[in-house]
């Protein structure tokens, strides 16, 4: 498809489905119940699907809460995505970043999603559509947790106008897909994969809360398409990333660094689309760094990120800007 086609697309399609405040269309009245209070959970079941081998799995989240955190309170919520390329990882990964974000006031989802694609036995030998398929199923798993956090949003305190997202390495890309692939454009973004798999905004459960995410924490994550950013969808990001990284490119390339792999849109450019359309956006580079640089701690990463998401609720203007050094860009 003709890339500006696809852009002029993109955008209509966005403007129809954002005509209405994105506030109002992710407020969700919250059940009048008795107040209780709230402490961490576990194996929170938010649907059921088939793998990719057919077999029907139960997915489950893990809850974290701020300390003293009542079912009245208004938290904004994190859904965090661990990473794992698609074939392996846990919610239980997230532990460490969902406890800082936690401490900094924020009601904490970590999600469990639905894993497996045919990887072949060297790094380059991999099927590819099974490789998207495996991304297409995660993105529905995403949003019906997502569905899932927003219904129940009453008994878990959750603030519904302030949503956000974050993950790392695949983990990242569900979220930035999240955010910039809704279901009306999915289906002509990826038909194949809409047509074989359903759509993305009533699989895994029932539920029909729509939703608008107001920021993303990036963790070495990608898009499979710069052009999905508009301006209707551009959405404040935080980035970290390795500018070596031979995993998920830190500007435009590869997976894997494979040429016949999926072609990845990574942080740098990611950065460069949403200055064009003046959205906050924040990058931090470990130059010659890989993927998943070890100089980033949870607690960097995490204090950064709580940081840009309070800003982004508190209205305080945010200087898009690239770092290269381990500094935090809240100071």
């Amino acid at each position: 498809m003709n890339q500006s086609f696809l852009l002029l697309f993109l955008v209509l399609i966005f403007f129809s489905d954002c005509s209405k405040s994105t506030n109002s269309a992710n407020k969700v009245p919250k059940s009048v119940e008795p107040e209780h209070n709230l402490s961490n959970l576990t194996n929170i079941q938010y649907g059921f699907n088939k793998d990719t081998s057919g077999n029907m799995v139960s997915l489950t989240m893990d809850l974290y809460f701020p300390a003293g955190a009542t079912s009245n309170g208004n938290y904004p919520l994190v859904m965090m995505i661990h990473g794992g390329s698609y074939l392996n990882g846990d919610k239980t990964d997230m532990a460490g970043y969902c406890n800082i974000l936690s401490d900094s006031g924020f009601v904490v989802a970590s999600i469990n999603y639905r894993l497996g694609w045919r990887a072949g036995n060297g790094t380059c030998d991999g099927d590819t559509i099974s490789l998207i398929q495996a991304g297409y199923r995660a993105l529905q798993d995403a949003n019906a947790a997502m569905r899932y956090l927003i219904t129940n949003a009453g008994s878990y305190g959750i603030d519904t106008s302030w949503l956000f997202a974050g993950g790392i390495s695949a983990g990242s890309s569900v979220a930035l897909n999240t955010a910039f692939i809704p279901n009306n454009i999915s289906m002509f973004f990826m038909p194949g994969e809409y047509s074989l798999l359903g759509p993305i905004n009533n699989a895994d459960n029932n539920l029909t809360s729509s939703f608008r995410i107001k920021g993303i924490c990036n963790m070495w994550g990608a898009l499979p398409d710069s052009n999905l950013i508009t301006v209707s969808s551009a959405t404040p990001v935080i980035s970290f990333h390795g500018t070596d990284d031979n995993v998920i490119p830190y500007n435009i390339g590869y997976n894997e660094s494979c040429s016949n792999s999926i072609k990845l849109y990574g942080s740098a450019c990611i950065q460069r689309r949403l200055e064009f359309y003046n959205t906050p956006a924040i990058s931090n580079f470990v130059i010659g760094g890989g993927h998943g640089p070890t100089v980033y701690t949870p607690e960097f990463l995490m204090s950064n990120t709580a940081c840009f998401f309070h800003r982004l609720m508190k209205k305080i203007p945010i200087t898009s800007k690239i770092y290269t050094t381990l500094v935090s860009s809240c100071d």
